[in-house]
């Protein structure tokens, strides 16, 4: 009886509680002009609960018990309090009275007030932050996306929000809203990622920048009293923030500080000119306000964060619309130094989603969240804007490019869709039997593609490639069929991959043939198609050739939650000599091209262990890579093979970030480390080799100083880097508008050698290099956001090398 009694009063009272909240509203203004105040901070008394007005003044609270007091403050204004029970009904307006306060005395002195102020605000904080461990709140944010200043979306969430001193931030999204023209799996609005200006070091679109907080904060920015108002009788500084150093991403703009407690109420910030972004970004403006409370405890702790961006971005000929961005977010409820959830850390993910409540977001909109209420606007944008108004149609490009750019409208055009108007249904029933034959053609046309290349052996090769995924891409299957008009023969060749494992890709099993040309050494930056180039101008041919006619079966794995990729090969082949070649070119320079070397004829049977992590593919050094390779082979009689010998390969990228590390492209060293060596008797067509420049063009991972024909080399090895200054070296000289243009100054160097035995040199005409190749260099990269000059020194062998290659971007 009693336990039955105890749920109907847990019951009535959760009812009662329900029942017995109320959500008031009102607007705040200047007493004088009756002007609304934006931002204005309203609290329930002696709680953490409280709500921000939007750009008119006007707000909205949840009241959850009564009676309660509403406070209201506002810098340069006296607070103002109001009382109200469970039967208040109506708007709760407050008028706001300018605030006076007589300000004691400055003693003047060489260093301005405003040191001796922050010194203060820092010495406080690190007081009050040191007992801060942990703390839980509530937090809506608001985000709008304009075309200039037109509204084109907005989205809302709200959220429970979660810091902890030493693991960070962690957010729920539980309820969130946003305008018909853009999906919930696109709404981004959220409270964790959002900056707090009494942190340490702060992140702003990538780049780290110090705090006006930070105990360095001194030595990176100059601060000067500018004026103070007042609020509630008590002094407020305003002071003014402008950096130190010209080459740090850092902060300038306006901050308020409270006398006597020392502590942040407002901060009115932008980032400075360093945080900037290479073209196609044409200006890049963001602004930051945000308000501290410490709702009369011991931390001060964000009220809201807004924030204004506006983003332009165009190359020649292609022209976006101006991409403006709006936000306001606030921060209610606190709960400080809480335990909280061990499960919020055991995802790596700062955001998670409430399945329970995300589903019901437009009654807990309606009935249990605190708005930042709307505009006038943006109540228009959630009437007018719809399904149609498309982001893809708000930012649609202009200029004379932008035919080439095709906007996804979402029209249906099919051809299925025009047929179902159709005469009869005969006619229908034809029409639909031929749709699906001409389907079928489609479909395996569409898998369809050309392959072909030239070199002096092949001369010119065409063929066709067909590519197919079954199974929900568990399976994929290729095939390849060509002719080579040169020596004239057929190539052909399959291949299958097979992902056995449910749910994942982590395994695969793949199995080929092929019978074709292949070249007697490998590159790491130039394939044979990139390759054909050379020798149709009348150019050197990069490589050399041989007939390849065999199989291999592989598995690869990659564990659960490893950096490390596993693959194992059995290789079966057939290798025999192409005793052919060609100068012929399409511009008739009558070069004479070497003849194509002969090769160790015989069967190759090897086993293959190879271990990755990161990127492998050389992208010509256009952006960062980071990634190693390390491959084991071995070919022995004892499994059929013609040769004995063990095969050892390396390969690595690897990017070091060096000097002004702040900024979101600090200045970089990248690396590239190849090797190779062997025991036994290795065939001359498993050398390894040493990529040179492509001509005139002179991309990272090769020589800059050799031309036309890699080192080749049974042995060899080589390091090649480069020292990306970015635009740091045009700013030290007083150009302050370099990192908009994206120029960046570069130095790089290289060093090598290969090795062959001496019988093989003359055999099979081996290219090799006689001592250490060495190089050194600059560049200057980013002309016209395309492509970088390179100068190259041969020290070994004095000459001077030009040439020019794919801008390093990134």
């Amino acid at each position: 009886m009693n336990k039955f009694l105890g749920i109907v009063l847990i019951v009535a009272f959760s009812t009662f509680n329900v029942f017995s909240q109320k959500k008031i509203s009102g607007k705040i203004a200047d007493s004088k002009t009756g002007e609304g105040l934006p931002a204005a901070h309203v609290i329930i008394k002696d709680t953490y609960t409280g709500t921000i007005a939007n750009e008119d003044g006007e707000y909205s609270l949840v009241v959850k018990s009564f009676p309660a007091t509403i406070v209201v403050r506002y810098i340069g204004f006296e607070t103002q309090e109001k009382t109200i029970d469970e039967d208040f009904d109506g708007y709760l307006d407050f008028l706001l009275e300018e605030s006076v306060a007589q300000m004691e005395e400055l003693v003047v002195t060489t260093e301005d007030p405003a040191i001796r102020i922050m010194k203060e605000v820092i010495a406080r904080k690190k007081v009050w932050r040191a007992k801060l461990e942990t703390y839980a709140a509530e937090g809506y944010s608001r985000q709008q996306l304009l075309n200039d200043t037109t509204i084109v979306s907005i989205s809302e969430s709200a959220s429970e929000l979660f810091w902890h001193k030493e693991k960070g931030p962690r957010e729920v999204l539980k309820s969130r809203r946003q305008t018909a023209n853009i999906e919930g799996a696109n709404n981004f609005a959220g409270v964790s990622y959002l900056p707090n200006f009494y942190d340490d070091e702060l992140e702003i679109a990538g780049f780290d920048v110090v705090g006006i907080t930070d105990e360095r904060a001194l030595k990176y920015y100059t601060f000067k009293l500018v004026e103070f108002t007042s609020i509630d009788d008590r002094i407020v500084f305003e002071i003014s923030v402008a950096p130190k150093r010209k080459l740090q991403p850092l902060f300038e703009g306006t901050i308020f500080v409270l006398d006597e407690e020392f502590a942040l109420l407002s901060v009115k910030l932008k980032p400075n000119n360093v945080i900037v972004f290479p073209p196609p970004v044409q200006d890049f403006n963001l602004y930051y306000e945000q308000q501290f409370s410490n709702f009369g405890g011991d931390f001060w702790l964000p009220v809201d964060v807004r924030i204004n961006g506006l983003v332009k971005v165009g190359i020649v000929g292609l022209r976006f619309p101006p991409i403006g961005f709006h936000q306001v977010s606030k921060i209610n409820n606190y709960q400080v130094n809480v335990e909280l959830p061990d499960t919020l850390y055991k995802r790596r993910s700062w955001i998670s989603v409430d399945s329970t409540t995300i589903d019901k977001s437009d009654s807990l909109f309606a009935t249990s969240i605190d708005p930042v209420p709307l505009s006038e606007k943006e109540e228009e944008a959630y009437t007018e804007l719809d399904s149609t108004a498309t982001l893809q149609k708000a930012f649609e490009p202009k200029g004379f490019l932008s035919k080439f750019i095709k906007l996804d409208d979402g029209d249906d055009n099919s051809e299925s869709a025009v047929q179902a108007g159709s005469g009869n249904s005969a006619a229908r029933a034809s029409a639909k039997r031929g749709s699906q034959n001409r389907s079928v053609i489609r479909k395996f046309v569409s898998n369809l593609s050309p392959i072909g290349r030239f070199n002096r052996v092949d001369v010119f090769q065409f063929g066709l490639k067909h590519n197919k995924t079954y199974y929900n891409r568990r399976l994929s299957s290729e095939v390849k069929f060509g002719y080579s008009t040169g020596y004239e023969e057929f190539t052909y060749g399959g291949r299958l991959n097979w992902w056995p494992l449910k749910k994942t890709r982590r395994f695969v099993v793949s199995a080929n043939y092929a019978a074709d040309t292949r070249t007697s050494y490998d590159s790491e930056l130039y394939n044979p198609f990139i390759a054909s180039f050379l020798p149709l101008l009348g150019y050197d041919d990069y490589f050399n050739y041989y007939r390849n006619e065999g199989g291999s079966l592989s598995f690869g794995y990659r564990p659960r939650r490893s950096r490390f990729t596993y693959r194992l090969f059995y290789t079966l082949e057939k290798h025999e000599s192409i005793n052919f070649k060609t100068s012929y070119d399409i511009i008739g320079r009558d070069f004479i091209q070497r003849i194509n070397p002969g090769i160790e004829d015989g069967t190759l049977s090897s086993i293959r262990f190879q271990i990755s992590t990161g990127d492998n593919a050389n992208n010509f050094g256009a952006v960062e890579m980071n990634g190693a390779r390390l491959s084991v082979e071995q070919s022995a009689k004892a499994i059929g093979s013609d040769w004995n010998f063990t095969r050892l390969e390396f390969n690595m990228f690897k990017r070091f970030n060096t000097f002004y590390k702040k900024r979101f492209f600090p200045n970089a060293l990248d690396v590239r480390v190849n090797a190779g060596t062997y025991l036994g008797d290795l065939p001359v067509q498993e050398n390894g080799a040493l990529d040179a420049s492509f001509g005139y063009l002179t991309p990272f991972g090769g020589f800059r100083s050799k031309r036309y024909i890699p080192y080749q080399g049974a042995s060899y090895f080589a390091v090649n880097a480069e020292h990306n200054f970015r635009s740091v070296p045009f700013e030290m000289l007083g150009w302050r508008k370099a990192p908009q243009t994206g120029l960046s100054l570069i130095a790089f160097g290289g060093i090598g050698k290969t090795w062959n035995p001496n019988e093989n040199i003359n055999q099979f005409n081996i290219l090799g290099s006689d001592d250490l190749h060495i190089e050194v260099g600059g560049s200057l990269s980013n002309i016209f956001s395309l492509f970088r000059i390179d100068v190259a020194v041969r020290l070994d062998d004095p000459g001077i090398y030009p040439g020019i290659s794919i801008a390093r971007f990134f």
